[in-house]
């Protein structure tokens, strides 16, 4: 297989794209900067050809269109796993769904059946010499949601860095249905604004806090109370691992 070719045979217009969805379907944007920004305006440019197309994405960082184009809801449903601030603005207003779930088991509701895919439509770095597009900075639960697909859209933007993992870390292009591509800027998430309250619930967890420790920081304005703490303090040899920075 010539790879150059297969992407050539498969590259299309974001339009022409998402012509695949139908009424019905589940669409899935993956998480955080998978999120496929030109193949959503597309898709919410549909709005009055389709219905009950359920979206499912987790800690949008962007305006999501299929969000704003569509109100009163009657042709699109967001869906989210995690929720970033403007995910729980959307929520707050009636404009998106959360999931709850525990977040260990997100792969587990794509394998089960629990999550059903008709259509990902997500967000990669460029193909290389091989074929393939790697996940770049939001593999989490990346290859159970393709694997579960009927059919995979990848948008491909030169801007998303190339993380190298195990073999799940990449998708090749024989297995891709569609490649478009969109060369706007990744977001980035602004610090989260930190409040009195923020600071004082820090303040009483700090001192639980010793050098060697290993710590989970989360999103938000408490989070990052509790890492300007240790930042300044002495503690040292500390572990830390975060699902996002905010």
């Amino acid at each position: 297989m010539d790879v150059y070719q297969e992407y050539q045979r498969k590259l299309k217009t974001p339009e022409e794209a998402v012509r695949i969805v139908k009424s019905g379907d589940w669409v899935d944007y993956g998480h955080t900067l998978s999120f496929p920004e030109a193949l959503d305006t597309a898709l919410a440019a549909r709005r009055d050809e389709l219905e009950d197309v359920k979206i499912r994405s987790a800690i949008s960082l962007r305006p999501v269109q299929v969000v704003e184009q569509d109100p009163e809801h009657k042709s699109f449903t967001f869906n989210v796993w995690h929720a970033s601030a403007r995910d729980r603005h959307y929520i707050d207003e009636g404009g998106a769904w959360f999931i709850p779930m525990l977040f260990r088991h997100n792969g587990s509701y794509y394998q089960r059946g629990f999550a059903p895919v008709n259509v990902a439509m997500v967000t990669m770095g460029p193909m290389d010499a091989h074929g393939n597009f790697n996940y770049g900075l939001s593999n989490c639960c990346q290859q159970e949601t393709l694997d579960a697909a009927d059919y995979i859209i990848v948008e491909v933007n030169r801007h998303m860095p190339h993380i190298t993992g195990t073999e799940g870390d990449h998708i090749h292009i024989s297995q891709v249905d569609a490649v478009v591509e969109n060369d706007s800027p990744l977001p980035a998430n602004m610090p989260a604004d930190v409040s009195e309250l923020d600071r004082k619930i820090a303040g009483h967890i700090f001192p639980y806090l010793s050098s060697g420790v290993t710590l989970q920081l989360g999103i938000g304005g408490m989070p990052n109370s509790v890492g300007k703490l240790i930042v300044d303090s002495d503690l040292t040899d500390i572990g830390m691992h975060t699902e996002m920075l905010s």
